[in-house]
C-alpha cells in the first residue's frame, strides 16, 4: 500500500504550525514527564489535570458534533433509505 502525506502549501503550514504551538502550550500546560508512562508523561493531578480533562472533553464533543454534521449531512444529500434490500444494485449499501 502507498504512503501519503500532507501537501501543506502555504495555509496548510500556518495550520500546522498553529497546531504544534498549541499542542506545545497543551503539553507544558498540563503534562509532566513520567518515564514509567509508555508516553513518557502523564496529566497532573488536581486543578490542573481536572482543567486538562474537561478541555480534552470539550474538544472531542465539538469533533464527535462536528463529524456527525458532515456524516448526516453527507446520508441527506447522497443516500435514501430503502425497504427492500437489493443486493444486486451497486448504489445499495447495506446499514450494519
Amino acid at each position: 500500500m502507498a504512503e501519503y502525506r500532507l501537501k501543506p502549501g502555504r495555509l496548510g503550514r500556518k495550520v500546522l504550525d498553529t497546531y504544534q504551538k498549541t499542542e506545545q502550550a497543551f503539553a507544558e500546560k498540563f503534562l509532566q514527564e513520567d518515564p514509567d508512562s509508555p508516553s513518557g508523561y502523564r496529566l497532573k493531578t488536581g486543578k490542573t489535570g481536572e482543567q486538562a480533562v474537561r478541555a480534552y472533553a470539550k474538544i472531542q464533543q465539538g469533533a464527535v458534533g462536528a463529524y456527525k454534521k458532515v456524516e448526516n449531512a453527507f446520508v441527506d444529500r447522497f443516500l435514501e433509505k430503502t425497504e427492500e434490500a437489493h443486493p444486486e444494485d451497486p448504489t445499495h449499501i447495506q446499514e450494519n
